[in-house]
């Protein structure tokens, strides 16, 4: 069955914690509802390791850390290290890094990133020099090369990498009552990733910005079934 990654941008742990966001998150899953969470900005709200031990220990939610890594690989792998260790499920690289980690027992975390999202076929084209579907194909033959565990991209994306044994991370997904598109250009329904066998899918703002988280959560979670 697909998952739900519940993305929490632009939020702090404080606020997530002393709002009820982290422990109405916590019910979800533990009612198997979502798999967890996906952080970014939230890792600078305060000290990282206390937060992720906090996510996993105490709230008990699957933690994804979206930090798209790219730089050179001893830095890539202190990083990943230090987030694993502190209680990350997985961590995001850029699959152009063409990161390979000396600890090979890092790989199981690691979620290699095709295009973002918000990109443009044009940007894409700009910064790569190469078309949308050449740069998606290319990155994911690196992320198998490599043995990572995941891809991530969108399911536009996705269906042109089908034949990739590694998991797949679907992003830019909606479900069908939420109409906004905000800063991401190639999005695709819940029925489309689920058409596509998504191992997971992020679906943020549709449930952060709901009145009502549950309610938010459950809706989405009864239009996967």
């Amino acid at each position: 069955m697909t998952g739900i990654i519940v993305a929490l941008d632009g939020m702090t742990f404080n606020a997530a914690r002393e709002g009820g966001a982290l422990s109405t998150l916590s019910q979800a899953r533990e009612k198997g509802m979502i798999w967890g969470i996906k952080i970014n900005d939230m890792l600078y709200s305060g000290d990282v390791a206390k937060i992720m031990t906090s996510l996993r220990d105490e709230f008990k939610l699957g933690v994804m850390v979206d930090v798209k890594l790219h730089d050179i690989p001893s830095t890539m792998e202190n990083s990943i290290s230090k987030l694993v260790n502190s209680g990350a499920n997985i961590v995001t690289i850029h699959c152009s890094s063409n990161y390979r980690p000396k600890n090979t027992g890092l790989l199981k975390y690691i979620a290699g990133v095709t295009a973002l999202t918000s990109f443009t076929n044009l940007e894409i084209k700009w910064i790569y020099d190469k078309a949308h579907e050449e740069i998606v194909r290319a990155f994911s033959d690196i992320a198998l090369m490599n043995n990572y565990e995941y891809i991530v991209g969108s399911v536009k994306d996705m269906t042109l990498i089908q034949d990739n044994p590694l998991k797949k991370i679907c992003t830019g997904v909606r479900p069908a009552w939420y109409r906004e598109r905000h800063d991401q250009v190639r999005i695709s329904s819940i029925r489309e990733a689920l058409r596509l066998d998504a191992d997971y899918v992020v679906i943020g703002r549709p449930i952060t910005t709901a009145e009502n988280l549950m309610d938010a959560i459950t809706r989405i979670y009864k239009e996967m079934q």
